[in-house]
């Protein structure tokens, strides 16, 4: 009888032991898929830190030179980084297209067009602007204006970006700043549509607002970076509608 408990016992040693074991060995190999993960972020920072510091010490040299500029559009696309040379490409990716790579790559590459480049224009244009700012900036890429209007659509569904705004004559703004407008704004944007540019007096004949109302709201814009005012002349340019 003894016996017998004696070798219950061992059994449920073994028992408790192999399951403390595998209860190790799991914690372990929990810990080295996290240090493999850091590995890849530490490897991943140090692959963008190097190929932003060749294009910052090539200057020059690398706008001049295709050979070079094409060998760091690869180095940049292996890294999973913007196509854009010069842009460190933080900007934060909501994932969209979990099945097609090329559209989430082309979502990336939008928003930083919109929220990184395109800042000093208050990161707001029209679409056939935006589709050739697309193709002048980044050449390597293959990309047709209907995949960039299919995304951008995803985008605004999504609410990643803001609704686009008609600005008249089957012209629509994309917006990528979450901008309050009002419709003195998009009265003034869908005006500058085709003009080279706007001046209070113009704003005032052409909508029949009071001069107060057109300088206070082309006032707005700017500090929205919407408009530039050129002071020598009083003209108001607008770049994303030009």
């Amino acid at each position: 009888m003894d016996n017998e408990k004696e070798k219950k016992k061992q059994e449920k040693e073994k028992t408790d032991f192999r399951s403390s074991l595998s209860d190790a060995y799991k914690s372990l190999d929990q810990e080295l898929v996290k240090e493999q993960e850091l590995d890849k972020q530490k490897k991943q920072e140090i692959i963008e830190e190097g190929i932003e510091k060749v294009e910052k010490e090539s200057g020059k040299d690398l706008i001049s030179s295709k050979l070079l500029t094409g060998k760091i559009l690869e180095l940049r696309q292996k890294a999973g980084m913007s196509q854009a040379i010069g842009t460190a490409g933080k900007v934060k990716t909501p994932i969209l297209f979990k099945k097609d790579e090329f559209k989430q790559k082309l979502t990336r590459e939008l928003l930083i067009i919109g929220i990184e480049e395109l800042a000093d224009i208050g990161g707001a244009i029209t679409i056939p602007n935006l589709v050739n700012y697309f193709r002048e900036t980044r050449p390597n890429w293959k990309v047709r204006t209907g995949e960039i209007l299919e995304v951008l659509k995803v985008m605004e569904k999504k609410e990643v970006i803001p609704k686009r705004i008609d600005i008249g004559e089957d012209d629509v703004l994309i917006r990528f700043k979450p901008i309050e407008m009002s419709g003195d704004i998009q009265d003034i944007l869908r005006l500058a549509t085709g003009l080279p540019y706007l001046t209070v007096d113009k704003v005032t004949s052409h909508l029949g607002w009071p001069i107060e109302r057109a300088q206070s709201t082309l006032t707005v814009m700017m500090k929205m970076d919407l408009t530039i005012l050129e002071e020598s002349t009083g003209n108001y340019y607008f770049p994303g509608i030009d």
